[in-house]
């Protein structure tokens, strides 16, 4: 398999203190140089990422909202999904649940679960939740950072098959599945580890440099998944 695609987590992954590390971010340029589409999978909203990406443009598409919004250069943000339901946002602040609101994700810390379920299950709404460490998402059924990257791939005229992902969370796991190569991050999921085609060694997100480097210089087919 010829890499074309590098799709990449942010937090925990590429970031920390919601900062990219310097040594990554060279060489996701490096990458791009080369011909090799750089694209950001994320949890996080758009304003978010405005707020904490700086410098020139590192990537040729973000998915952003684990897979409910799309971002493409000189264009206008793209919501592949339906906002939050009123009806739900009107019940997390009736039960005083503290959450966020984005275009079309709706995220709140994890121990709030079981209420969320209660009120999702109470209104019979086909909402799904997926968590990422201490924080959840909450998005419609079917919407995750696979559905989201397929999209900007198809947007971007190139493949999964193709492509290798970088992540570290549970929310990783549809990513990594659904790329020719999901690798995961030593120090992330040890359930994401166990289900990875292969690990990143290292300790932080300094060691995805290198592994991106790597890349640059190999040609890497997978081991047929059990």
């Amino acid at each position: 398999m010829k890499p074309r695609v590098l799709a990449l987590d942010f937090d925990g992954t590429i970031a920390a203190n919601d900062t990219i590390d310097a040594d990554v971010a060279a060489a996701i340029q490096e990458s791009r140089d080369t011909g090799l589409l750089t694209v950001l999978v994320t949890g996080r909203t758009l304003s978010d990422l405005d707020a904490r990406l700086s410098g020139p443009a590192l990537f040729d598409a973000i998915v952003a909202e684990n897979g409910a919004v799309l971002r493409l250069p000189h264009l206008p943000p793209i919501t592949l999904s339906r906002g939050p339901d009123l009806r739900f946002l009107a019940e997390l602040g009736r039960h005083g649940i503290p959450h966020h609101r984005g275009q079309c994700v709706v995220d709140a810390d994890a121990s709030v679960a079981p209420q969320i379920i209660q009120i999702i299950r109470r209104l019979e709404l086909p909402l799904s939740i997926t968590f990422n460490l201490s924080r959840l998402m909450v998005l419609p059924h079917g919407v995750d950072k696979a559905s989201g990257l397929q999209e900007a791939l198809w947007r971007l005229r190139a493949s999964v098959h193709n492509a290798i992902a970088v992540g570290n969370a549970q929310n990783d796991h549809e990513m990594l599945e659904v790329c020719e190569i999901g690798a995961a991050v030593a120090w992330g999921s040890e359930a994401l580890r166990r289900s990875a085609d292969e690990i990143v060694p290292g300790d932080g997100p300094g060691a995805v440099a290198r592994y991106i480097r790597e890349l640059l210089a190999l040609a890497r087919i997978p081991p047929e998944r059990m």
